[in-house]
């Protein structure tokens, strides 16, 4: 997988599957559902994993996380939490 292709957390499941992400996280999938739109309640541990899964670094997923909830704020949705 090319990493530069990823900007978001979203984009991964062009790769992998929802199911087979939220399987090896053992998490239901209301909850996972809730981490996609939310990327900062994912734990590190299940950042740390799928980072693993698809072959970059935990820090640029992690990263990631933190540029989608940018965005968030940016467009307003999130601000003010």
């Amino acid at each position: 997988m090319r990493k530069e292709k990823l900007k978001q957390i979203a984009q991964i499941f062009d790769y992998i599957p929802k199911s087979v992400v939220r399987d090896e996280l053992r998490t239901n999938n209301t909850r996972f559902t809730r981490l996609i739109n939310e990327p900062l309640e994912f734990k590190l541990i299940e950042l740390s994993k799928i980072a693993r899964a698809i072959g970059i670094e935990t820090k640029v997923l992690v990263n990631m996380a933190l540029q989608d909830e940018n965005r968030r704020n940016r467009g307003g949705k999130r601000a003010g939490r």
